[in-house]
């Protein structure tokens, strides 16, 4: 029954909390939750429709120490509070959508659910005029376009705790933590199945993230065997160019150029032209991360290991492809180089 759900919640909830390492407890959505919920949102006091609704947005239902269990920090106002149900939070990008330039803390908003999925007997928003007390940090969920960041945050109906996850921070190593979980379960009830997933864990498991996963597979091979091609291309027609300077090199020695001045001398040309690729590839390079900065996970727009190490790898197969066949020449007898042909 709900009751005994609610029960088992709270004494569930109560021995995690004493357990050494964790810091906060709460039920809520976790920002990688697949499981979204929308809403058509109006700021005019009225019930939303297809006319005054102002946009669609993500809600979730959550306890009033949800921010700190997952760090989320607070930019204005203040967070929710037991017992206030008509309070809301709201993510930064969510004011900017509702309300641009304003300061949204004191404004009201609606919410309606008409058409949206929703499971049977789950807790909808519509009907309630919600007040908007506090702003909180975006957060990164599972969308790739990232508009999953734009949410409000409601205050979860006491009954309804025991539908959403168990939200646990801790210190030290997750694992550990988990494991010591496993006690505490089977005390609580023998028969009570959990599933234990770490934030990244649980990130890993969402469709988009598995579909990313799949595409920045195929494309790292592609891009792996590019950057083959690539350096192949030019390690052999730098090779082949500075072998048709091997009569130049003979002129150079038999006017008594020194045998490394000529060698500086046909690293350097042989660089420039990549060098000069170089810089023009990284603008580009630069400005399609930009374009692909919504579904990057975990790696910075302008990655400087990919960079710095595309760079140095192909200025290095440059440097190499010029540096043997001048090496060559400069060692030929200036009279047989002069016959070169």
């Amino acid at each position: 029954t709900d009751a005994r759900k609610s029960i088992l919640v709270d004494e569930l909830k109560a021995r995690l909390a004493a357990l050494p390492g964790v810091v906060n407890v709460a039920n809520g959505h976790a920002p990688d939750d697949p499981d979204l919920r929308e809403a058509a949102v109006s700021v005019n006091g009225q019930q939303p429709d297809r006319i005054n609704r102002k946009a669609y947005l993500f809600y979730k239902w959550i306890q009033p120490n949800y921010f700190r269990t997952l760090s989320i920090p607070l930019l204005a106002g203040r967070t929710l509070t037991a017992g206030a149900a008509e309070d809301a939070v709201v993510s930064q990008s969510a004011a900017k959508e509702l309300w641009p330039g304003e300061s949204p803390v004191g404004k009201t908003l609606r919410l309606g659910t008409d058409g949206q999925y929703h499971e049977k007997d789950e807790p909808l928003p519509d009907g309630s005029i919600w007040r908007v007390i506090g702003v909180v940090h975006d957060t990164r969920g599972v969308t790739l376009d990232g508009s999953d960041s734009e949410e409000i945050y409601l205050p979860m109906p006491a009954e309804a705790a025991s539908r959403y996850p168990i939200l646990i921070r801790g210190t030290g190593d997750a694992a550990s933590l988990m494991r010591e979980m496993d006690p505490v379960l089977a005390a609580v009830d023998p028969n009570l199945g959990a599933h234990l997933l770490t934030l990244e864990q649980m990130l890993r498991t969402t469709e988009p993230f598995v579909a990313s996963s799949m595409a920045a597979t195929i494309a790292s091979i592609t891009g792996l065997l590019g950057l083959l091609l690539v350096t192949v291309g030019i390690y052999g027609t730098v090779s082949y160019i500075v072998v048709q300077r091997t009569r130049e090199v003979g002129i150079r020695m038999a006017l008594g150029a020194r045998r490394g001045n000529v060698l500086l001398l046909i690293l350097r040309e042989s660089a420039q032209p990549v060098v000069s690729g170089l810089g023009i590839g990284l603008v580009l390079a630069a400005g399609v991360a930009w374009l692909l900065r919504h579904i990057l996970y975990g790696v910075p727009i302008f990655d400087a290991v990919s960079f710095v190490g595309v760079s140095l790898l192909l200025l290095s197969a440059a440097l190499l492809a010029a540096f043997f066949p001048s090496r060559r020449a400069t060692r030929v007898d200036p009279m047989v180089a002069l016959r070169y042909e």
